[in-house]
């Protein structure tokens, strides 16, 4: 805030408002704010009805609230005067209000009414801010992503292990579901995912109800969430005997997953990784082709999504350099015509010495059951 000169910080995003408060409420479907001054401690805005959990989990006493049928954003305007005393800016210039412009979390018509009610200060671009302390991990928020590396384990062996013919995506379902709690994974940022045959080449589709069977290809991919960070895994199994083009499918992509950790090194451009994976595929000649990227950042998370791909994906075209302590869901799934999702992808550490897998206790290839 001190080099880009911004006297208060306006945080809107529930990841954002988590990461530097320890606040958490799934009610962020109500307005929520926290104002960060450059002097001073954060005040944090709570929606109705969520202000009990500010002791539990705030690190910061100062709070306030606002009744359901009132002006929210005024709300924020009289914290925001309240913080600074009314003061200007640095040298008597006027107050600099850093914004993330990015954020789902203030809507246009919010903007325009801070400013029509803070009509003295400037508000400025602050998008990427906070999430720059968010892109290398701690050693404690590693310890959390290994236990939520755990609970995906777990879920997706008991997915694994239920998925039969004549059993429902349901059934598998249930099972992933019960492993994950078990494991005192908390509720994810999506649901974990279970498709069999055709249904499988649909992308985020959930489980359905139907019922499996024999000759065709059951996918799962499954996080695990603990103190709202992430981790997730992919993995397919075969009902019945494989055919030749699922054989060679799934050496593809488990070869390039392996290239892509021994790839992944401190110093080394994303989108060098990305090629690696790019190329294995290509060079498999299976039907596919990778158009994505090939990992995204994964850390915390609330819905709708788990990942934070949106601070650093490893993609074409990413040339920042990749750091110890960065986390990635590493993916090699591939969807191939006739045959299904091949799935194959882990959660990975960059470490100093070049990468670890947290979520490499289930083997790397598609199973198969008879």
């Amino acid at each position: 805030m001190s080099e880009r000169a911004i006297d208060v910080l306006l945080v809107h995003s529930p990841e954002n408002i988590y990461y530097l408060s320890g606040y958490q409420t799934p009610g962020y479907y109500w307005y929520m704010a926290l104002v960060v001054p450059l002097d001073g401690d954060p005040v944090l805005i709570c929606p109705p009805h969520e202000e009990s959990l500010v002791p539990a989990h705030s690190i910061f006493e100062r709070h306030t609230t606002y009744r359901d049928n009132t002006d929210w954003v005024a709300t924020t305007a009289d914290v925001v005067r309240s913080t600074t005393g009314g003061r200007k800016g640095a040298a008597g210039t006027p107050l600099r209000i850093g914004y993330d412009e990015m954020s789902w979390f203030l809507r246009t018509g919010e903007l325009d009414r801070l400013r029509e009610l803070l009509p003295d200060a400037d508000f400025v671009t602050a998008s990427g801010l906070v999430e720059q302390g968010r892109i290398v991990k701690s050693p404690k928020e590693i310890e959390y992503l290994r236990a939520a590396a755990a609970a995906s384990e777990a879920g997706m062996r008991a997915g694994l292990d239920a998925a039969r013919v004549g059993a429902t995506e349901n059934d598998v379902m249930a099972e992933v579901v019960r492993a994950q709690l078990n494991h005192n994974s908390e509720y994810s940022g999506l649901p974990p995912f279970v498709t069999s045959g055709p249904r499988s080449m649909l992308v985020h589709a959930t489980w359905s109800g139907r019922r499996l069977q024999r000759g065709e290809i059951v996918f799962l991919e499954v996080p695990g969430c603990i103190h709202r960070y992430h981790a997730a895994m992919t993995r397919s199994v075969w009902l019945g005997d494989p055919p030749d083009l699922l054989l060679r499918a799934t050496e593809t992509n488990s070869e390039a997953l392996r290239l892509a950790k021994a790839a992944i090194k401190p110093g080394r451009p994303a989108q060098e990784v990305f090629v690696v994976v790019r190329d294995r595929i290509a060079a498999g000649d299976v039907g596919y082709r990778q158009g994505r990227r090939a990992a995204y950042s994964i850390g915390i998370a609330f819905p709708p999504g788990w990942d934070e791909g949106h601070i650093i994906s490893i993609n074409d075209g990413e040339r920042r350099a990749l750091e110890s302590g960065m986390t990635f869901h590493l993916i090699t799934t591939m969807r191939i015509a006739g045959i299904g999702a091949v799935g194959c992808s882990d959660t990975v550490l960059v470490t100093e010495r070049g990468c670890e897998t947290l979520t490499g206790g289930i083997r790397q290839r598609v199973a198969t059951k008879g």
